[in-house]
């Protein structure tokens, strides 16, 4: 039922998601408008390569072969070759689609999904194997020492997502050798007032503490036991204020380290493990936060995990991306990031006409709609609205037709019909019987 509900909105998601107004917004923004008219226009370009992150496992031209099957209405590609719809994706670059998807990414969860009133989201990251060329691997790197380097060079991503929905809602793309932690110091967006952050220990900085804090967010962190050891104050539920200093031996001498933060303790233990987890949150009001409630919610963290497995595994559909330079690789990752966050919006619209949540419903089945809506015909239009027609479109317009003039026979004495109405018949008839009034 819920996918014939998705198949009854009729709209390719694509475009649904990224209109061509807003496209050709970012793309001027960015400074990668043509100076003169391109069959391959940046707007094309951008759609082009949202498909070749719907379809993985097709090359180049398939992918323009199933575009054209979308819009029967696009012009022949004459001369288009692989070669051509490379230095395409090179004339548009990376920073239009990192553009795009801030410009589209946003919350999906409704309010019954907030914890108490607060917007869940989660912090992590994950990488991606690249290919192996000299490019890739002096800007992303690989594992293993620089002696004996291994596997593919691989491009660390770090994203916040919400939980709820599983919509990404920023991300930044970085190399191997990059920590997470410096790498998410430049995510910005949806981050802030109104939202509870989860992130796990690998993460941890008390300057990055402090930082989100000033921005408002709330916090629920988990560290090692070794941190947060000075009690303040023991609270009713168990959990307990404490004060977290910068550690003396994290920087060299003469810099400026982080000022301390008091926090709110929890810990717990799972069962049938013997490890104690350690929480700290900025929540310190225990009456309206209860310690059981956050602790349950902290296992939500996993759904970024999930978020990760739906790009890397089922919209990606191979085990390394296909661009051989370091601008193609983030031009290729932001737009899965963009095809995913329609894939999940759509989602998000079915699961309200259907009264369910987005969370019980299959991804890799909308997966599969949102590749039947571009090739549907009219479900994919990379090309409408134009400004203007082009010069072809001109030429190929219909003209009206003329009929011959009728003959004139040596009987006929009445007046002659008017050249206007010997060109063309009158479209109305009715109207032309109704007899003219005289002039007074």
């Amino acid at each position: 039922m819920l996918i014939s509900r998705l198949e009854r909105l009729g709209l390719g998601v694509l475009t649904r998601s990224c209109p061509p107004e807003l496209v050709d917004r970012v793309v001027n923004e960015a400074g990668r408008s043509e100076k003169r008219r391109r069959l391959l226009s940046a707007r094309f370009t951008v759609y082009f390569v949202l498909a070749m992150c719907l379809f993985p496992q097709a090359d180049y031209l398939e992918v323009l072969r199933l575009v054209k099957t979308g819009d029967p209405g696009l012009r022949p590609w004459t001369g288009v070759n692989k070669s051509s719809l490379t230095r395409a994706r090179q004339r548009l670059g990376w920073t239009v689609m990192r553009e795009l998807f801030r410009a589209v990414a946003r919350p999906l969860g409704r309010e019954d999904d907030l914890f108490r009133g607060l917007r869940v989201l989660a912090l992590d990251g994950t990488l991606l194997a690249v290919p192996d060329s000299a490019a890739n691997n002096d800007a992303f790197g690989k594992s293993g020492s620089q002696r004996a380097p291994m596997g593919y060079p691989q491009a660390r991503v770090v994203a916040v997502a919400e939980c709820s929905s599983h919509a990404v809602l920023d991300a930044v793309i970085g190399g191997f050798k990059e920590s997470e932690r410096i790498v998410s110091d430049a995510l910005d967006a949806h981050v802030g007032s109104g939202t509870l952050l989860l992130a796990d220990r690998g993460l941890w900085g008390l300057a990055r503490w402090h930082r989100l804090r000033d921005q408002g967010t709330h916090l629920l962190w988990r560290i090692e036991r070794r941190k947060a050891r000075r009690v303040q104050d023991v609270l009713s539920d168990g959990s307990y204020l404490a004060r977290v200093e910068a550690n003396k031996h994290s920087k060299a001498a003469g810099t400026v380290k982080a000022p301390p933060a008091l926090v709110r303790v929890i810990e717990y233990r799972i069962d049938g493990q013997p490890d104690i987890v350690r929480l700290i949150t900025s929540l310190t009001d225990h009456e309206k936060y209860p310690a059981a409630e956050l602790a349950a919610l902290y296992a939500r963290r996993w759904e970024i995990e999930l978020v990760f497995d739906e790009i890397k595994t089922h919209q990606r559909g191979r085990p390394v991306l296909r661009s051989q330079t370091p601008g193609g690789v983030r031009q290729e990752i932001y737009a899965h990031l963009i095809v995913h966050h329609a894939t999940r919006d759509l989602l998000d619209e079915a699961a309200r006409l259907h009264r369910s949540t987005a969370e019980r419903t299959s991804f890799t089945r909308a997966l599969h709609v949102v590749r039947r809506t571009v090739i549907s015909p009219s479900g994919f239009s990379p090309l409408r609205p134009q400004p203007r027609p082009s010069p072809r479109a001109r030429r190929d317009r219909p003209q009206p037709v003329t009929p011959p003039p009728a003959p004139v026979t040596a009987p006929a004495r009445s007046a002659p019909a008017s050249p206007a109405t010997a060109a063309r018949p009158p479209e109305n008839p009715q109207a032309t019987a109704v007899p003219r009034s005289s002039s007074p």
